[in-house]
């Protein structure tokens, strides 16, 4: 069991305190799940506040780095963290909810200029090249688990894009809404890179912990919440708000 002694710990105390659930939330992935003055804001974000609020459950979203979300996991300090891509590696992990939140594309993405232009690049494109990405990120199985791929990894997708505009890597893979927010918000920055292919398209879930007290029972609410949200029509209605 990950987390060891001190894990089942904070596991148990926070299972007899009978507070509410607590999701850790990426606080630098607008537009799915950013942090603005504290407070957790974002498409998926929405969607898990709204499911939740459908299963009739209390929920507490905790802003964090992706990675330090992770971990705080796998310690069992919280019971899931979003939004994490399941594939084979990750699978046996952590314990996923049956519908995903949304898919979404990692984007590989290229300088925008003569001699960088060419299109619909894939996994085999990238050998060779230094790639960048994101720390604590996944990017399918196909590419995590190939050791020969060559990765620069970034604090984050902005430094990412950063690294890629300047010339320090040849590729970065960012998901392209992720890559378009990112341009609003730094035009210039937005003006030097360019979408040159598809890496994979995911799904993406919270990823909660296995070893979290009561978690099927959680898992379970969460289901029907979602499930609730996609019959109503809100999960429509959210997913237009942010399109």
């Amino acid at each position: 069991m990950r987390g060891g002694l001190w894990g089942l710990i904070l596991c148990c105390a926070g299972a007899f305190a009978g507070e509410r659930i607590r999701i850790g939330a990426e606080d630098d992935w607008s537009p799915y799940s950013s942090s603005i003055n504290g407070k957790p804001v974002g498409f998926a974000v929405d969607l898990v506040r709204a499911a939740w609020e459908a299963a009739g459950v209390e929920v507490e979203l905790v802003p964090l780095p992706y990675a330090r979300c992770m971990k705080e996991v796998d310690r069992c300090a919280l019971a899931g963290c979003f939004d994490t891509l399941r594939d084979p590696i990750l699978e046996g992990k952590y314990r996923w909810h049956q519908q995903p939140l949304f898919s979404a594309r990692i984007g590989i993405y290229g300088r925008n200029e003569a001699g960088m232009t060419r299109k619909n690049l894939n996994l085999e494109s990238l050998r060779g090249k230094r790639v960048g990405t994101t720390h604590g990120y996944d990017y399918g199985a196909a590419f995590d688990g190939d050791a020969t791929m060559q990765r620069d990894v970034a604090p984050s997708d902005l430094s990412s894009l950063r690294k890629l505009v300047a010339g320090r890597v040849d590729y970065a893979l960012v998901f392209d809404r992720v890559a378009d927010a990112v341009a609003k918000a730094n035009p210039e920055l937005g003006k030097g890179y360019a979408l040159h292919g598809v890496l994979v398209e995911p799904n993406l879930y919270i990823s909660f912990s296995p070893t979290f007290p009561g978690i099927e029972r959680i898992v379970s609410q969460f289901d029907q919440g979602l499930t609730k949200l996609r019959k109503s029509g809100e999960y429509a209605r959210i997913e237009a708000r942010w399109r």
